[in-house]
């Protein structure tokens, strides 16, 4: 099974995973609202609007960006 990167659009967590995280506990209120963002690979993207940086092999998703509806990612 592939990893894939998964961020919080509630607190921003991101981490890297084989399936969805688990929802519980998330620091900025009950539970975590994962966005599943692709596949782990070795092309870095960074989003504009939040600022984080991912390597995947293809385009990741663009919904979910925390700061606002969806991220605006630019490859690296």
């Amino acid at each position: 099974m592939a990893l894939n990167w998964y961020q919080c659009k509630k607190c921003e967590t991101l981490i890297k995973k084989d399936s969805t995280p688990n929802y519980s506990g998330c620091p900025k209120g009950s539970n975590h609202d994962w966005n599943k963002l692709g596949e782990i690979g070795d092309t870095n993207y960074q989003c504009k609007k939040c600022g984080i940086t991912i390597q995947a092999k293809a385009n990741p998703s663009y919904s979910g960006c925390p700061k606002g509806s969806n991220h605006d990612w630019k490859k690296l």
